[in-house]
């Protein structure tokens, strides 16, 4: 069994993997930010990562982990994913996923189901434009927060 050790372990190295594929040198800026998102699974801001990882760089401004990500977004390394807050997330799963978006906490989760692989894309008939990938965003309220407004008064 894999524990949650070995997981970003491993995705720590194939996310570097990528980055020397695309001709990226893996900096230390760069491995601490790749192993902050390899530690997560809630899509964080760039903001988030920046509290994540100034204390393990030093030195390490927000400037750099907002162009560290766009580096890694512009080679696919990691995906910026949009949300209603209009604030960019992102995560370093680039496989073809969807999310849930909650609208109190706004905490974001994947989710998988194959239906949603099924779903027809719009033809070239809306605007011109050559489909090349697509991510669905789901809104709602989370569990933890529906226990919250179920608890008040």
């Amino acid at each position: 069994m894999q524990t949650q050790h070995d997981f970003k372990e491993k995705k720590i190295r194939q996310l570097e993997e990528q980055c020397r594929r695309n001709g990226l040198a893996i900096t230390v800026q760069r491995r601490v930010i790749i192993e902050a998102l390899a530690e997560r699974r809630d899509h964080p801001s760039a903001d988030q990562l920046y509290d994540t990882v100034r204390g393990r760089v030093r030195g390490i401004s927000r400037t750099t982990v907002y162009r560290v990500l766009e580096t890694l977004e512009g080679i696919g390394v990691v995906q910026k994913v949009s949300n209603p807050e209009a604030r960019a997330r992102f995560d370093a799963d680039t496989a073809r996923h969807h999310h849930l978006y909650c609208t109190h906490c706004q905490k974001i989760q994947d989710v998988s189901d194959p239906a949603l692989e099924l779903l027809p894309l719009p033809s070239e008939e809306y605007g011109g434009f050559t489909i090349a990938g697509f991510s669905i965003t789901f809104s709602g309220v989370c569990p933890d927060c529906r226990t919250v407004q179920s608890q008040s008064p």
